[in-house]
């Protein structure tokens, strides 16, 4: 795989830990997609700490263009989205089917 950089490689590398990580995948209509995805906690936690007030553990943006250097992603990865999907790694959402 050519990266098109290699702070996105890291990224993508991190996805699934605590912090911000890249994820690449197909949206409902099988479009490639690429999401940057911020974590609270890393993802085997099993338990959430206890707070008075609501926390977001994990969420996503949508992205077009590299953060880092600019390509637009879609061209770049998007041959090689399917290869590079990590389905346990995206945040469902209710409308989804399991």
């Amino acid at each position: 795989m050519k990266w098109c950089c290699l702070t996105f490689r890291s990224w993508y590398e991190a996805a699934g830990e605590r912090g911000i990580a890249v994820l690449m995948g197909r949206n409902s209509d099988g479009d490639p997609e690429f999401v940057i995805q911020q974590r609270a906690i890393d993802k085997n936690i099993e338990s959430l700490p206890v707070t008075d007030y609501p926390i977001s553990i994990v969420s996503d943006v949508r992205i077009t263009y590299c953060p880092w250097c600019g390509r637009h992603l879609r061209k770049w990865y998007g041959k090689h989205v399917d290869e590079l999907y990590r389905p346990d790694l995206r945040i469902k959402h209710s409308w989804e089917q399991n």
